[in-house]
C-alpha cells in the first residue's frame, strides 16, 4: 500500500503503534501549511521553522493521546498556533504581510476577469496598502483575518484552532474588516475602500 494513499487517522494509528514512517509522512504532509502559517504569524522564517519544528516535536512526543475528537490538522495547527503566540509574547514581533501581498497576487494575475496590466497593478497597489494595514490590526483580529483569509480556514476550523466559540470568531472577522477598513481609510483615503 502506498503510504500516501493512507489518511491522516491511518498515519497517526501508525504512528501510535510506534511506525515511524507514518509520522514522517504526517511531517512531510503537513511541514508547508505549518510554515505557512508560522511565517504568516511570527514573520520570521527562522522563528517559523523552529515553532514547526517544536510542533511536530510536541506532536511526537504526545501523539498516543490523541484521541481523534478533531481532525489531526486541527490538533497540529492549534500547537502550532500556541508556541507561534508564545514566541511572539517574548519578541513582540508582527505577522508577515508578504504572505498576502503574494497570494492575492497569484490569484489577480491567474484572473480570467483582468483584461489589462494597468488594472493588475491597481489592484496589486491596493492590495499591499491593505497588507501594510493589516500589521496594525491586534492580535486577535489579524489571528482571525490570517486564518480565514490566507489560509482558507472556515469559521468552525478556526474555532477550534484558536479554542474560542464560532461566534467570537464571525465577531472577530467583523470587528478586523471593521478595523482593517478604518485604518486603511485613514491613511490612504476613502476613495480605496469603495
Amino acid at each position: 500500500m502506498n503510504i500516501r494513499s493512507l489518511s491522516d487517522e491511518e498515519l497517526v494509528k501508525q504512528a501510535q503503534d510506534g511506525i515511524v514512517s507514518g509520522f514522517e509522512s504526517l511531517v512531510r504532509r503537513y511541514q508547508p501549511r505549518c510554515m505557512r502559517l508560522a511565517s504568516g504569524i511570527l514573520n520570521n522564517k527562522e522563528e517559523a521553522e523552529e515553532a514547526v519544528q517544536d510542533a511536530f516535536i510536541r506532536v511526537h512526543a504526545n501523539i498516543d493521546s490523541f484521541r481523534g475528537d478533531a481532525k489531526f490538522s486541527t490538533w497540529l495547527y492549534k500547537i502550532l498556533y500556541n508556541l507561534c503566540y508564545t514566541r511572539l509574547r517574548k519578541k513582540k514581533t508582527f505577522v508577515d504581510i508578504s504572505i498576502v501581498e503574494d497570494r492575492y497576487e497569484d490569484r489577480v494575475l491567474n484572473s480570467a476577469d483582468c483584461d489589462s496590466g494597468v488594472k493588475i497593478l491597481e489592484e496589486k497597489d491596493i492590495t499591499e496598502k491593505v497588507a501594510q494595514s493589516l500589521i496594525e490590526l491586534p492580535g486577535r483580529y489579524k489571528t482571525v483575518m490570517h486564518l480565514y483569509y490566507i489560509e482558507d480556514f472556515t469559521v468552525d476550523r478556526i474555532a477550534r484552532i484558536l479554542n474560542i466559540s464560532a461566534s467570537s470568531v464571525k465577531i472577530r472577522l467583523y470587528r478586523g474588516r471593521a478595523l482593517l477598513r478604518d485604518i486603511v481609510a485613514k491613511r490612504y483615503g476613502k476613495e480605496i475602500i469603495q
